[in-house]
């Protein structure tokens, strides 16, 4: 008998059978198999890895919240806030997918795999709702103060998983500073760029090393291709090196990296309400003291030229959530529809909500004589969505994701039930969405 027989015969005197010996041999592969998904993916299973501790803090609408279809960006956020009521509001409206505490620790809001509602509205490379195709993180602080050392650590290694998993490079790993994006204001004639801070002490190279990043964005790729304007030179100057020859050079004054672009809460010649407060100048949390003792909130002020030099301005410690950020309304967001949707006022994919209840898109008041009237002098409290379609009616025969497909429940998606409240695609029922509501998804 060959060696091969030989030992086969003692596999058959212990009572195992080849047949045994494969499905052990399987077992142990599959063991290995399943060790590696393991270590790929302990972000959602261990609480404990390579030194970084995350807890579960999950949000109530974490179950709501679908999956993204792909990942490409990381974006970095400061809350603007002390940690337990930062973390407590970013719960609740599952505003992050991590939350890194002072100490070092991170606090698990959104799955990974699912949207988060963090940058609001954004655009980078011309991917607009940064939401739908990134990791949102927010670190306990400031926009304007360093980290702690344990959060370096800690984001470090956070860091570190994500781009294994999800094959994100470190040029794809931004701040909300540099995706956020405003609307046309009473400040500013066109979309720009500036309206937010948030994270931008992130955006310096000296902290992205102590991140493990070797490289940043260079240029705002929606500048360059005039997507967009630069709405605050000093700003962009800090987040973005001026390249030698670029056409990008005039637009902002370089801010060397060490150097925190200044802030003031005062107007003067160069403080303006929008530069203080950014998007929140006309909210009603906003309140503006005049040198006199006067205080007025935001939304209460109409004649903005007519604010004296030496105004302070007081905002919340924290950023207040804003759950319709598609929205925007004239009279507060711009005295009319063509100052707030530019030149897509008249679009088919620019859709008014009148405050009498009639809804029109814009290319629909403006294919009638009478509407015309009403697109060209819109009554102030109507309300805009620019860059939606409108998917008509709900009905049992047409359930929403036949409308907007996967979008359906997307943060993004809105429906406009018959009494008139509006409710995010994150916060519906499908099984209790009352007949005839109406659907309003992203381009």
């Amino acid at each position: 008998m060959d060696e091969k027989r030989k030992g086969w015969a003692a596999v058959r005197q212990t009572g195992e059978s080849r047949r045994h010996l494969l499905t052990r041999r399987e077992f142990i592969g599959t063991t290995m198999v399943l060790m590696q998904m393991l270590r790929t993916s302990r972000l959602l299973f261990g609480t404990s890895t390579n030194g970084l501790l995350i807890s579960n803090r999950l949000s109530p609408l974490n179950s709501k919240r679908p999956h993204r279809p792909y990942t490409r960006y990381i974006v970095l956020h400061t809350t603007e806030g002390e940690e337990e009521g930062s973390l407590e509001k970013i719960m609740r409206f599952g505003e992050a997918h991590y939350v890194v505490s002072y100490s070092g620790q991170v606090c698990r809001v959104i799955d990974k795999n699912k949207i988060a509602k963090h940058a609001g509205r954004s655009m980078w490379e011309g991917h607009k709702a940064i939401d739908n195709y990134s990791i949102g993180i927010e670190v306990v602080g400031y926009h304007n103060r360093e980290p702690r050392e344990a959060q370096y650590r800690a984001l470090r290694e956070l860091l570190r998983q994500l781009k294994d998993l999800y094959g994100i490079t470190d040029g794809n790993i931004l701040t909300h500073s540099m995706v956020a994006y405003g609307r046309p204001n009473r400040f500013h004639n066109e979309n720009h760029r500036g309206r937010k801070r948030c994270g931008m002490v992130l955006a310096r190279s000296e902290g992205r090393a102590r991140l493990g990043l070797t490289s940043k964005p260079d240029h705002d790729p929606d500048v360059a291709a005039g997507r967009l304007a630069v709405g605050d030179s000093e700003l962009f100057g800090f987040l973005f090196a001026r390249r030698s020859g670029s056409a990008l050079a005039p637009a902002a004054r370089r801010v060397e990296e060490t150097e925190i672009p200044s802030e003031s809460f005062v107007i003067d010649s160069n403080w303006t309400a929008w530069k203080i407060a950014r998007e929140r100048y006309n909210h009603p949390t906003t309140t503006y003291v005049f040198p006199g003792g006067k205080r007025i909130a935001g939304d209460l002020i109409e004649n903005w030229s007519s604010i004296p030099y030496g105004t302070r301005v007081l905002l919340n410690e924290m950023e207040d959530n804003q759950p319709f950020e598609g929205f925007l309304e004239i009279g507060k967001d711009g005295e009319s529809s063509k100052a707030i949707a530019g030149k897509a006022w008249k679009s088919n994919t620019t859709i008014y909500f009148f405050p009498d209840g009639f809804i029109r898109t814009g290319a629909e008041l403006e294919s009638r004589r009478f509407d015309r009237k009403l697109l060209e002098n819109a009554p102030k409290g109507t309300r805009l969505l620019v860059g939606y379609i409108y998917g008509g009616h709900v009905k049992s025969r047409r359930p929403p994701a036949s409308i907007s497909g996967e979008k359906w429940n997307y943060p993004s998606t809105y429906y406009r039930y018959p009494d008139g409240s509006i409710v995010s695609g994150d916060e519906v029922d499908p099984k209790a969405i009352p007949a005839a509501s109406l659907v309003f998804y992203q381009r």
